[in-house]
């Protein structure tokens, strides 16, 4: 596995206005008052054996809304724009949020993206070799525009819809095989193509801080159909679980779980096969090096201070792809352990940004980014 070399440089942090918390409603006394909107400027410097030298800037803007009833505030509502470019003349722009609106009746999310970017491909399936690795070049636009309605406390539902176009394709042959196994198997969306479609979401929160939670339960489930509901060239579905819960073992001592299942169900193309690895999960393993139809994964992760601004973590996670379960036995399942160092550009609200090294099967893998894994 080709090592990646991530630096991110913090400048502006320590003088930054402070983040408040995503935490339940609460009262604020004029005896302590903070700020509820802000803007935070994170600027990033990058190198990958793919990327070559990068470089980019990242703003994180936050808010809470006052109730029109009385003293309380919304939970943070957030919105995060990145821009970066290589010397290998590759770009991505992206746009996300994720907002309450006023007494928090509906939580509304959604992503803008372009992106241009070499990917790798070394087959489908939880044996497939590390020696078949090739190159593949694309460019992608995607929309995601979701809004969930509350319904009860902590719990909220809703319809998302996901667009997102593949084009400018381009495959490389393999350095082992000599051929290109995307455009020899014909994978689904080896040429590009449009992807569409709607999905039926339900979301239960009862963090204490979704930035940096030390209590509490997060349960997501959605069900989605792509294809010609919405004009897409890939007629398949998509059904996935994620569950954490999190322990508060003495203050700052947080002890958390993840599972995460992701099921797929028809045509899925390449770029939305389920994989297994990357910076949530399994963190081992980079993000495309295993892909099926479907994986199963779980985590564990102990996070603790260390001095001021500075925290670690320690995880370990068990998971695999497949296409059906019989495909999974213990020769195959993955596992990652490793660790970690949390920097928190805020040290009252606990919005980290993390380095973590994961160890797996096939070595070591390195990812610097905003925000917890789970």
């Amino acid at each position: 596995m080709k090592k990646i070399l991530v630096l991110v440089v913090l400048l502006l942090t320590v003088a930054l206005p402070p983040v408040q918390a995503q935490t339940e409603t609460t009262e604020v006394t004029p005896a302590t008052p903070q700020k509820k909107h802000g803007f935070i400027p994170i600027p990033v410097l990058y190198y990958t054996p793919d990327t070559r030298l990068g470089l980019g800037a990242a703003v994180i803007g936050y808010m809470q809304l006052k109730s029109k009833h009385d003293s309380t505030y919304t939970r943070l509502s957030t919105a995060r724009l990145l821009v970066d470019y290589t010397l290998n003349k590759q770009t991505d722009q992206q746009l996300e949020w994720s907002i309450f609106t006023r007494e928090e009746k509906y939580l509304l999310r959604g992503e803008l993206r372009h992106r241009k970017y070499v990917d790798r491909f070394y087959g489908i399936g939880n044996r497939s070799l590390e020696a078949n690795d090739e190159k593949y070049e694309y460019e992608l636009v995607n929309a995601r525009l979701g809004t969930l309605k509350k319904f009860g406390k902590h719990t909220f539902a809703g319809l998302d819809f996901q667009f997102t176009n593949y084009y400018n394709v381009e495959l490389h042959d393999g350095e082992e095989t000599g051929t290109s196994i995307l455009l020899t198997e014909q994978v689904p969306g080896y040429k590009g193509g449009y992807n569409g479609g709607v999905g039926a979401v339900f979301l239960y929160d009862s963090r204490d801080n979704v930035a940096f939670a030390s209590s509490g339960i997060f349960l997501e489930t959605a069900a989605y159909r792509f294809g010609s509901i919405l004009g897409g060239d890939f007629d398949y579905s998509n059904y996935s679980v994620n569950f954490s819960k999190y322990f508060a073992l003495k203050p700052n001592h947080v002890l958390g779980s993840n599972t995460f299942i992701n099921i797929n169900t028809g045509e899925t193309p390449l770029y939305r096969l389920a994989p297994a690895g990357g910076d949530k999960i399994l963190r081992g393993y980079a993000r495309n090096r295993f892909l099926d139809q479907n994986f199963a994964g779980t985590q564990v992760e102990y996070r603790f201070p260390v001095y001021k601004r500075f925290g670690m973590t320690t995880f370990a996670g068990l998971g695999d792809v497949f296409d059906k379960t019989s495909d999974v036995s213990f020769s195959t399942l993955k596992y990652s352990v490793g660790g970690g160092i949390r920097y928190a550009l805020n040290q009252e609200q606990k919005l980290n940004i993390r380095a973590d090294i994961g160890y797996g099967r096939e070595g070591t893998n390195f990812y610097i980014v905003i925000g917890e894994a789970f």
